[in-house]
């Protein structure tokens, strides 16, 4: 019977990948059919399986389920897997961190000479906790580069402009990051403007300089903006103007996001608020009944006004939060963003991504709110919220 039961599960699984017109590919597979070819020991369907709880794909985001997914897949020589293994290893995103560990399963990985996998190695080959294997790393951005793979090509410059892992040169740095400054690749261009502010194997040509780090900032790389406001200042190769060199350093410090974050969701399934009196008094009934929609409503009206006063944002946390534990997508997102920015509430990083990992799961689009506060999350912040939001389904039964 188990044998039978295999078969079966990996038939449907072939039948499955007929259907989406892609060998290799389960992504229109549904979710239960790909798990239980993982759980019958198919790589395939451990790496998809392992991709969804990574992305929280039809599920809750959960690294360390992803994580199990891939070790599976990675033990059965899958180099997909064992670059995402060890990229999580690394990170300590749903494991304990273990740089050793992200070394191994990554050294697999660029042993089947993807450009991508060889570049994530010799990214980590490259610190110090990696071991500061600098010729190591070299040689694979060598061989990356030698791929296409364009990043790689300017960590190589980079060796190469320092001396380190590889005899100092110049020339080449120049090379590599002129190559990769004809497709706008904003570190290339403000490492090619630092070569020439510096006449570092060129001559010096401060206002080739500045034009390269002015295109870096318009791609938005902070370093660039900063070296344009320097610059700016001191008036080398543009006009001296140092109100333009203070925004410069501004918009770098500020990471060129705006500092109040994302506007609050409005959920696009209601009709636009009615802002009448009758209309709100009715909401207001509505809400203290218990009504989420009418809750999340009068949280946004709060959150919204020009008057947003502490006790209105203390008063719209109030309702978002009765409206995201009943199931609301919207509103569990405009928690997320009162917990970040600590507005109604106190600022708390790992509830405000429990709340955007729930609202994710209930279909509302967060990269707005990904971008903005994203990287602020650490690892510890990310695990510890993805327990707890398991917990909170568990407990809430939230739809």
């Amino acid at each position: 019977m188990r044998l039978f039961g295999y078969f079966t599960t990996v038939a449907l699984v072939i039948l499955a990948l007929a259907q989406a017109g892609a060998a290799q590919d389960l992504t229109r597979v549904p979710l239960e059919q790909v798990r239980k070819g993982a759980q019958t020991g198919s790589p395939v369907a451990q790496l998809e399986l392992a991709n969804r709880y990574l992305d929280g794909i039809g599920v809750l985001q959960n690294y360390a389920t992803a994580a199990q997914w891939y070790e599976k897949a990675a033990e059965q020589g899958d180099p997909i897997a064992q670059n995402g293994l060890g990229k999580l290893y690394h990170a300590g995103f749903g494991v304990t961190r273990d740089v050793p560990l992200a070394l191994h399963w990554l050294s697999q990985a660029a042993s089947a000479s993807k450009a991508q996998f060889m570049f994530d190695y010799a990214s980590v080959l490259e610190t110090p906790e990696g071991g500061a294997a600098l010729a190591e790393a070299a040689e694979y951005y060598r061989r990356a580069a030698a791929a296409g793979h364009i990043e790689a090509s300017v960590s190589l410059a980079v060796l190469y402009q320092h001396g380190t892992g590889v005899p100092q040169d110049l020339d080449q740095a120049r090379v590599l990051y002129e190559a990769a400054a004809q497709v706008a690749h904003p570190r290339a261009l403000n490492n090619l403007g630092l070569l020439y502010v510096r006449g570092d194997g060129v001559a010096q040509n401060y206002d080739h300089a500045a034009r390269l780090f002015a295109k870096a900032a318009e791609l938005g790389l902070s370093i660039a903006m900063t070296n344009l406001g320097v610059m700016y200042e001191n008036g080398f190769g543009v006009p001296l103007d140092e109100e333009k060199a203070a925004a410069l350093y501004r918009a770098a410090s500020s990471g060129a996001v705006d500092k109040d974050g994302p506007a609050f969701f409005y959920d696009p399934r209601l009709s636009p608020l009615d802002i009448g009196e009758e209309a709100m008094a009715q909401m207001r009934r509505s809400s203290e009944a218990g009504d989420p929609v009418a809750q999340f409503q009068q949280g946004w009206a709060l959150a919204t006004q020009a008057e947003d006063t502490s006790q209105n944002m203390r008063e719209a946390a109030r309702l978002f939060a009765q409206a995201a534990k009943a199931g609301h997508g919207p509103a569990m997102a405009n928690l997320s963003m009162m917990y970040f920015k600590g507005q109604g509430l106190p600022q708390d990083y790992m509830l405000g991504h429990m709340w955007l990992l729930l609202a994710n799961r209930a279909g509302v689009d967060i990269q707005s709110i990904s971008a903005a506060y994203g990287a602020k999350v650490t690892a510890d912040q990310v695990n510890m919220a993805q327990d707890r939001a398991l917990i909170l389904l568990d407990t809430q039964t939230l739809p």
